[in-house]
Order: structure tokens, then sequence, then C-alpha cells
């Protein structure tokens, strides 16, 4: 599988160096969530490197606007990342010549250069992002390891696992010194309060709490920063939390909490967890371009980009309380409706995993224009027979929207109106999909 995945990667890399030759313009269009970001920033900079012309579009969707940017850029060559694969028809009315690099089930036939992990045989879902897709084929363009560390990063974006083609990507990252590797709590450093308040994943019952968080900490007789504890005082706290977790029935997020950890050589913030939570803020902000720009390793605006984090985290953990409380609940699933809220994948992401993680879970984001749905399950639920990508996509079909993604986090956009009926649906799909009758 993984040489039928390099040779698909090559024909995409045969097309972009032939544009090398030819000096053709590329136009880049990505999504502008960690995966898509990392993807393009791998993409761009291969490009950049062989002296090609391009230009970089970060959307939140590929819809039918993304067309007419396309169409306005005179462009030679199209890439689409992290995007393309569920959406053959909108793909070919694009009149230039297209590669689509994504990871998404493929959905119809596409005429076009079409590189994704499910063509050969690899889940999408877990062992291979777009960011990773990317990077096989800047690899194949030249000398491109050391972008191997933002393939990382965005597998980390999309919640994958380092195997398969992840764990190959990994292994030859670590061999070019371009990542080490370390294992501990999965918490970034800093001082015990500030690190544990400002918690969105793993995310706590006292996250945003300061008072909970003192508590906790005084009841543990633990302070200072994480990087200063020694292994009796780690081996506490990671144990206190692991207790907490597993009150809240979130078993997945435990096997998270302690596991590996990775430093960047070649990034402007070393830390990927620090880097990750900056990237993510800042595409849920709609600020993907500061992120595209950390990824492209421009240290002048790390400062705008911490600041913008420390918004949106803030953001995100209010959200968050006030979701917690007005969360419903049907046969198959829970779900919450909110009003023009930043960060809805977040929150949809969290709720499964650390506050409800024994059904799927709906965030509904009611905006003037449209109802953006992002919904999330666990990798138990999904060897149950889950799949969110196909019960989101018929959902919002049927009600005059589009939806896909992947089994285990899919979105969708529906009219405004339809909110009950695209959760009933959605409801009665995954009781069929878990009941085994589809």
């Amino acid at each position: 599988m993984m040489d039928d995945l390099v040779r698909l990667a090559e024909t995409a890399s045969d097309s972009l160096l032939e544009a090398a030759a030819s000096s053709r313009y590329v136009r880049v269009v990505s999504h502008s969530d960690p995966d898509g970001i990392t993807a393009a920033a791998i993409l761009s900079t291969a490009l950049f490197r062989l002296d090609v012309p391009f230009h970089i579009t970060l959307v939140s969707r590929f819809e039918e606007g993304v067309l007419d940017v396309i169409r306005s850029s005179a462009a030679d060559l199209v890439v689409l990342c992290d995007m393309g694969s569920g959406q053959p028809e909108l793909v070919g009315r694009i009149d230039e010549e297209v590669i689509v690099l994504d990871h998404h089930r493929p959905v119809g036939e596409h005429r076009c250069i079409h590189v994704n992990p499910h063509l050969v045989g690899l889940d999408g879902s877990f062992e291979l992002s777009a960011s990773g897709v990317a990077y096989f084929v800047a690899r194949a363009m030249g000398e491109n390891v050391d972008l191997s560390s933002l393939a990382i990063l965005g597998a980390l974006g999309d919640k994958q696992s380092m195997r398969g083609a992840n764990g190959f990507i990994l292994k030859e990252a670590s061999l070019s010194g371009a990542v080490e590797r370390d294992h501990g709590l999965m918490l970034p450093d800093g001082e015990l309060e500030s690190v544990l308040f400002r918690s969105l994943d793993p995310y706590f019952e006292f996250s945003g709490d300061s008072e909970m968080v003192d508590e906790f900490l005084s009841q543990l007789n633990l302070s200072g920063r994480i990087s200063a504890l020694d292994y009796g005082s780690l081996r506490r706290l990671a144990s206190a939390l692991a207790l907490m977790l597993l009150k809240r029935g979130a078993v997945e997020a435990i096997d998270s909490l302690i596991g590996e950890k990775y430093q960047f050589a070649h990034e402007v913030i070393p830390d990927a967890i620090e880097l990750l939570s900056i990237v993510k803020a800042c595409g849920m902000l709609e600020e993907p371009g500061l992120a595209l720009s950390l990824c492209l390793r421009d240290d002048s605006v790390l400062e705008d980009a911490r600041t913008l984090e420390e918004k949106g985290r803030e953001r995100v953990l209010d959200t968050l309380k006030m979701a917690q409380r007005a969360v419903s609940e049907r046969e198959n699933l829970r779900y919450v409706i909110l009003s023009d809220v930043k960060g809805t994948g977040v929150i949809a992401d969290t709720m499964v995993r650390y506050v409800f993680p024994e059904k799927p879970f709906l965030v509904l984001n009611q905006t003037p224009e449209i109802v953006k749905v992002s919904a999330r399950g666990t990798r138990r639920q999904v060897s149950e027979g889950l799949d969110l990508a196909i019960a989101l996509r018929d959902a919002a079909t049927l009600l005059g929207g589009v939806g896909g993604g992947h089994n285990i986090a899919s979105g969708a956009s529906i009219p405004p109106g339809t909110e009950e009926e695209m959760i009933e649906l959605v409801n009665e799909a995954i009781g069929r999909q878990l009941r085994g009758r589809e």
C-alpha cells in the first residue's frame, strides 16, 4: 500500500515539476483547519523552492464561491488540498488542470490527478491526513524532508494516530532530525495553574475555572512549572487527571493523556502542542493566513498569533460552559443548538471526547444565511458501525444542503429552519448504522 501511495503521489509531483519547468502559475486552494493549513504550507514551500509562481487561498468550505475565486485567478494549474474527493461534480467544473490532494472518502469519479489514501487501501480517517498526502507529493518533488514536521502537525490536528503512512512520515522525520520524540504528560510547559486553567485538549471539569484549579492543585499539594515537577509529582498529577476523565467515562481521552510528545527542529514554535493550539485558533477565528505564515516559518507573526490564540481559547471556554447547560439528547445522539459562535468543530470534539462520550455529538450553529453542523464520534462508535460522513451527507442532501467528511468527524451546511429535521434524520441514520442495518 505504501508503494502504491508513493506512485500515486508521483503522478501529482510530475505535474508540478512540469509546472516548474514551464513557469506555470499554480493556484493552491486548501481548507482553513490545521490539516488544510499545514497541507498548503507544505505544498507552497515545495513550489517556492522550485521558483514556481503560486497563490494560496484558504477556505472553510469547498463550494460554488470557490470556483469564482479560481476563475478570477487565471491560473494554469489548480491544486485542491483537504477537499475535492467528495465533490467530483464541483471539481469537474474547474476549467484548468486540477490536482486533488485529499484524505476524505472519495465519491464518484474524478477526471483529474487524484491522490487520496483511500484509493490505495489506507484509511484517511486515521492513517493519513491531507498534510501527509501533500508531504508525499513534496518529497517526490525534491529535498523536502524538513516539511515532515508539518505533516505530523496536520495529522495531530485531525486527531490521527501515528501508524500506517503517518508512522512512515514520523520515522522519516525522526531519522532526519526534523522531529524529536519524548514520552510524557500531553500538556504544554508552563505554570500549573495557568496550564490547567487554559486547558482545552485535554478538557477538564475545572478548565476555565480558577477556583476549581486552585482547589485541585491544593489537594495534590502541587505548584510550579510542569517541567520542574519530579517523577513522583508528575505521576500524582497524571493519576488525578486520569481519574477525573474516568469518572466522565472518557476512556479514549485517558489513553491520550500520557503519550508521545514532539519537538520540531525547523518550526518557529518547536513544541507541537503549542503550535497546534495556535494554528487551530487562527483557523477558528477566521485568521488562517496568520497560521499559514507560522507554518511558512515567519517568526514576525508570533506575537500576533499568540494573542489571537489566547482570545480564541477564552471564547471557546466560555462557549463550552454555555453549551454544556444547553445539551439535548435523542436516542442515538446528543446535540446542542448555538447561535453564531466560533469553533463548532472544537466544541463538538470536546463534548464527545471529554464530557459526553457515550453517544455521537452534534453542534448546530445558526447564522442568518445558513446553519453549520459539526458532528463527532469516538473510535469505539466507529468500530461499531458509525459513519458520520454518510449520515450527515444524506441528511443534508434531503434538506437542500451539503455534508460529508470522515466516519468519525463530519460537517454539513443546511438551510435555516431545518435544524429539527436534521437532528432527527441523523439520529435515525446513526441508529441504523449502530444496529447494523446498513
